[in-house]
């Protein structure tokens, strides 16, 4: 059975990253991800922004024929079996009220669900209610990535971890809010706990502020920087392991015996834990790793509505502290 599927919203996620084509190295965006699945067929994208439906029919270069409505009434009254939310965040919630009501049956919804809480509340009492409830993926894509169900493995098997350090740049509830995700994915937990602190001079789209999760401290440090910074290290006793470049890459700091000093011990240089060019290629297959596991409904759900709690009760819980302007 092929899935009729579309997309709201037309900007970088939705097909401009690499042009909505799989190239058979690297899909980044919905499009592209539907041009590669052997079960979908992109048929519609909609935006209320004219220039940006030219901009697509003028640059789209994947194989599909695609219809470009200019209401998004049109655009659901053509019996998709599938849509991806990707547009503005502050959009994300009538966007998928207006699905629900189509009566589509699967939603991939780019991150973070709402910009709201009380909105994301509402969603989600809604479609528990539901008596056929859509399946539905929130594009937390790193959860999908071998490197971390390795760094999951280490948290659910280390006795002794003794803290977590997460760096980010360019916005918390743009890039930090993937590291929040992996917070709860790794720990198991879906609640976030009170903040410990929130820095009083942090304040903006990149506040600095602390947890404690499992009774390990974690303290997320935000940037002000011109780049992507996608950071996170946990360390134990044994040694650290740490999620660098984005996620592409997880490297081990072993604590061994110090050769200068005996009975001290320092920490051994970094070392890979998964070749670099297989946690390299996974970041490029991520999205259609979320993709193929949305498709399958016989598949456990890998980033389900309800996981997307957690991250959505620490942007509120900042910004309630008044650390996220």
């Amino acid at each position: 059975m092929i899935l009729r599927c579309g997309i709201i919203g037309a900007g970088q996620i939705a097909w401009r990253y690499d042009g909505g084509r799989w190239d058979g190295r690297r899909s980044l965006t919905h499009a592209a991800c539907f041009d590669r699945h052997e079960s979908t067929d992109l048929v519609a994208v909609f935006d209320p922004v004219l220039a940006s439906r030219d901009a697509f029919a003028a640059g789209y270069a994947g194989p599909s024929t695609v219809l470009l409505p200019d209401s998004l009434q049109d655009f659901l009254a053509l019996d998709l079996d599938l849509v991806a939310i990707a547009s503005p965040t502050q959009h994300h919630g009538d966007h998928l009220r207006a699905c629900l009501d189509a009566g589509v049956m699967r939603l991939w919804v780019e991150k973070p669900v709402t910009l709201d809480f009380s909105d994301f509340e509402d969603l989600r009492t809604r479609i528990k209610a539901m008596q056929t409830p859509p399946r539905i993926c929130v594009n937390y894509f790193r959860r999908a990535l071998p490197q971390v169900a390795r760094l999951k493995a280490y948290v659910q098997n280390c006795a002794d971890l003794t803290g977590v350090e997460i760096v980010y740049s360019r916005a918390l509830a743009v890039n930090g809010v993937h590291l929040l995700d992996l917070l709860g994915y790794l720990f198991n937990v879906v609640t976030p706990p009170p903040l410990d602190w929130v820095r009083p001079d942090s304040s903006g789209a990149n506040p600095d502020f602390g947890l404690t999760l499992a009774g390990v401290p974690v303290t997320v440090t935000g940037h002000d920087l011109p780049y992507h910074l996608i950071e996170l290290r946990l360390t134990g006793r044994d040694g650290r392991m740490a999620l660098t470049q984005g996620g592409a890459a997880l490297t081990w700091d072993a604590a061994q015996p110090n050769p200068d000093y005996p009975g001290f011990f320092n920490i051994d240089a970094s070392q890979p834990i998964l070749p670099f060019e297989t946690t390299q290629a996974a970041m490029y297959d991520g999205m259609f790793l979320m993709l193929d596991n949305l498709v399958d409904a016989q598949a456990t759900a890998v980033s389900p509505l309800n996981s997307a709690y957690f991250a959505q009760g620490v942007l509120t819980r900042v910004a309630d502290a008044g650390g996220l302007v």
